[in-house]
């Protein structure tokens, strides 16, 4: 009976170990969470918080094929850890292994649904591999969520625009600049739907918004001056 006692002390001082390395790494201390992670794996080395809070520090660092590693050993151990399929998915796209990485959050939405951010990084690996209407399924499960989430809203634009859907694309755009009102992708994606309806007046407008918060954006410019050649070659072929 006296070894309760003791088992329930350990117990507590993993929980103790684990609460301080997660407050170090929240506060962006990553020498120390790693530290207190690694101490704790060499006591229980299929320990699932510390392999895989250790895997999103390794993902932070860049150093992805470790964090999927020991992502993938904490899934092991708790394989129905939606947050866990869900952080194996951003590794597995940064490392370019999109089919899985979509899989993985496949994975991570059947066992929770009503993660906005994991559809809407499920939008963006599925617009990568070119699906775009499985993305746009994502992105809009997203907004049914987070109505106001602006970079679904971004996203679920350049869906609809790959589908040739404009005037939804255009509308989606809008909605996700009351939220980002000086974002010059967002704008210039904006642009771009104007000039593609035709709407060339408030297309060069729009281009000129961009130009106006970000001089550089040389993608803006030669938007731009694409745009302008298209309408002088129409002009042009207009009869006298």
């Amino acid at each position: 009976m006296s070894q309760f006692p003791n088992a329930q002390q350990e117990v507590q001082k993993l929980q103790q170990a684990i609460r301080q390395a997660v407050q170090l790494h929240s506060a962006g201390n990553l020498d120390g969470a790693e530290k207190i992670y690694r101490s704790i794996l060499d006591s229980i080395p299929v320990q699932y918080d510390a392999l895989h809070l250790l895997g999103v520090l390794k993902q932070q660092q860049g150093k992805l094929a470790e964090a999927r590693e020991l992502i993938e050993k904490a899934l092991k151990s708790h394989p129905e850890s939606a947050e866990a399929h869900s952080n194996l998915g951003v590794v597995l796209r940064a490392l370019e292994r999109r089919e899985e990485a979509a899989e993985s959050f496949a994975r991570s939405l059947a066992l929770n649904p009503k993660d906005a951010e994991v559809h809407y990084n499920c939008g963006t690996v599925l617009t990568e591999l070119g699906r775009h209407e499985e993305a746009l399924e994502s992105y809009d499960r997203a907004l049914g969520l987070r109505p106001d989430y602006p970079h679904a809203l971004y996203n679920r634009g350049g869906a609809l625009a790959e589908l040739a859907r404009f005037d939804e694309a255009l509308a989606s755009y809008d909605r996700a600049l009351v939220s980002l009102p000086e974002n010059v992708d967002i704008l210039n994606n904006r642009a771009n739907a104007l000039a593609t309806l035709g709407r060339f007046d408030e297309a060069i407008a729009a281009y000129d918004r961009v130009l106006a918060l970000q001089p550089g954006y040389s993608e803006a410019r030669e938007n731009r001056e694409r745009m302008l050649e298209q309408i002088q070659a129409l002009q042009g072929d207009r009869p006298a």
